[in-house]
């Protein structure tokens, strides 16, 4: 009676554990960081067509934010049939905004609150920083403070910050440190973050393989005490 339980817990956990897909690294063809668990992704119209039926079979996936829009007037042509789809699986949806420095904040804003409706979102609101441009640092810290008051007082929440960890130490550290952080580093090593330390999400490969999407996708785990909750729009739980 004991081996026969003992058997049955080994397969039950081997099927959990293969229900999450194999990452394969791009260069090395090896698993990415060490097989590192994960808990979500975020994709763009780079990731093409996505079977969403297929990526809901991964067990590892909580949820997904998806590029809306990016300056004054790009709009994701797949933004709409993914966050539908996605939504349709169960899958925890977020929204986010690709900030440039060649289009004001106020427009910039007012294009991605028109294509992210609030009552579509699951989760809080994200804003791709990356770049400064010509802006100066006063400049840009100014930007990157009043595009983030916008939308946290459109979508009744406080937004997100994604960056990767170099850009954000040199240009944003201490001034948006309590945000919460989506931070990239492709590395086995957590992200570091100048005064602060705190994360939210670490993305930590963009070459992830998921069942269903044909591209390459990013692919990102919560710091340690970090659950789906403290990502929702609480007024959507």
């Amino acid at each position: 009676m004991k081996q026969t339980t003992l058997v049955i817990a080994m397969l039950t956990v081997l099927a959990a554990a293969t229900s999450c897909n194999i990452r394969w690294d791009r260069k090395s063809h090896d698993k990415v960081r060490n097989n590192m668990a994960y808990n979500g992704i975020d994709v763009s119209s780079h990731q093409q067509d996505i079977d969403w039926v297929k990526v809901a079979g991964d067990t590892c996936i909580s949820f997904v934010y998806i590029k809306a829009t990016e300056g004054e007037t790009y709009f994701s042509p797949h933004y709409s049939t993914n966050l539908k789809a996605a939504r349709q699986q169960h899958i925890a949806v977020g929204s986010y905004h690709y900030l440039t420095t060649t289009a004001s904040v106020n427009n910039q804003f007012a294009n991605f609150c028109r294509n992210a409706r609030r009552d579509n979102q699951d989760l809080i609101p994200m804003l791709d920083v990356e770049d400064r441009g010509t802006w100066s640092r006063s400049q840009f810290i100014d930007s990157v403070g009043k595009m983030l008051q916008l939308m946290e007082r459109h979508y009744r929440c406080r937004p997100m910050i994604y960056s990767t960890v170099e850009f954000y130490n040199e240009n944003l550290a201490a001034n948006f440190n309590d945000y919460p952080l989506y931070i990239g580093r492709y590395s086995n090593s957590r992200p570091r973050i100048y005064w602060s330390g705190k994360y939210t999400i670490w993305q930590f490969s963009e070459n992830g393989i998921v069942t269903g999407i044909p591209q390459f996708v990013d692919l990102a785990k919560f710091n340690d005490g970090v659950t789906l909750d403290d990502i929702r729009i609480k007024s959507r739980n």
